[in-house]
Formats: C-alpha cells, sequence, structure tokens
C-alpha cells in the first residue's frame, strides 16, 4: 500500500535530490523505477532531482569524477543497484568510502538494490556489510531490498525511509523562529 498521500500532502515541499550509481546496463530500468517510487511517495509538493551514473563514469580520472563525487555527497539519496552479487565490487565501495559526510543535522539514505535472492551467500552478507559501513561513514541510513522485487509497485519496504527523510529535510530547512522580546525602559 502506498502512502504518499499520508505525508507527501502534509509536507512542505522542497527539493530532493536522488544520486544513483549501478553496475550494469541492465541496471538501469530498476533505477529509474526506484526514483519514479520514490518522487511518488514523496508526493507531488517535493521535487525529486535524479541522476544515474554507471559505476565506471564514476570512476573517471579528472575533473569529472571530482564533479560526480560532490554531486553524490550532496545528494539527498544515494542508491546503489548491484545485479549480480557474484562478485564483489570493492571498487564501488573505494568510491562511496571516499564521499565525505552529509551536512551536520542532516541525515541522508543509502538505498541498495541488490542482486536477486538466487544470490544469497558470503557476497550478499560482504556487500551489505560495507554499505552498511559506507552509509555510517556519510551520516545516511542504510536500507535494502531484492533488486528483482519491484514488479507490481510494491514498495512498502521504501515508504518509511522517505517518510522519516521528508521529516528530517523539513526539519534542517525550516527557519527557526525567535519571538521578538520587548525591553521596556523607564521614563
Amino acid at each position: 500500500m502506498l502512502r504518499a498521500n499520508s505525508f507527501g500532502s502534509a509536507a512542505q515541499g522542497g527539493k530532493l535530490h536522488l544520486f544513483s550509481i549501478y553496475t550494469d546496463f541492465g541496471s538501469c530500468r530498476r533505477v529509474k523505477w526506484i526514483a519514479g517510487t520514490f518522487a511518488k511517495l514523496a508526493g507531488h509538493r517535493w521535487h525529486c532531482r535524479s541522476e544515474m551514473w554507471k559505476l565506471d563514469s564514476l570512476m573517471a580520472n579528472g575533473a569529472m569524477g571530482k564533479m560526480l563525487a560532490a554531486d553524490a555527497a550532496a545528494a539527498d539519496v544515494l542508491i546503489v543497484v548491484v545485479s549480480s552479487l557474484e562478485q564483489r565490487r570493492p571498487e564501488l565501495m573505494d568510491w562511496l568510502a571516499s564521499l565525505p559526510p552529509t551536512i551536520p543535522l542532516r541525515q541522508g539514505l543509502l538505498i541498495g538494490l541488490l542482486g536477486d535472492e538466487e544470490d544469497k551467500g558470503e557476497e550478499l552478507d560482504w556487500t551489505a556489510k560495507q554499505l552498511i559501513q559506507r552509509a555510517r561513514e556519510t551520516n545516511r541510513k542504510f536500507i535494502w531490498h531484492w533488486m528483482g522485487h519491484h514488479d507490481g509497485d510494491a514498495s512498502d519496504w521504501l515508504a518509511e525511509s522517505v517518510e522519516a527523510l521528508i521529516a528530517n529535510k523539513q526539519i534542517v530547512t525550516e527557519p527557526i523562529i525567535v519571538p521578538e522580546t520587548a525591553v521596556w525602559q523607564a521614563a
């Protein structure tokens, strides 16, 4: 059950930046699905800007690589899509480890769409542990789901995290109003 109306319509609105990393071109469809689902859950008052990058592009040397790392570090949501867990992806984990933490008081989200249920085993365990560590290092909450389980738009696993991210973002971006105090002077 989608809960977009339960918190999306109550939200004041704003902008959310989603930055997706995928390991192969077969993952593009899943990146598009999760970005669209995230936007739907956030509600119409939130503008979701989504970037999708293949891991090879992120590893580029020079100005392009630095620019992409800065964009990823500033994103509200990092989405990592690893379609096959047959082999470890240390280059992905090293790249994620190079990102600085989010701005203090602001918590981000790291979402993993990982392999499929047939990939259970050591590599899933290693990948999940690595992503949990990277999430901690960058002040992000980590959630994950099997990559193949998005057919039928079943997004309950994502709804609570979207709601929490929006609530946190509103707290950080709302201005702090301090009531003026009247100062009386004796005449």
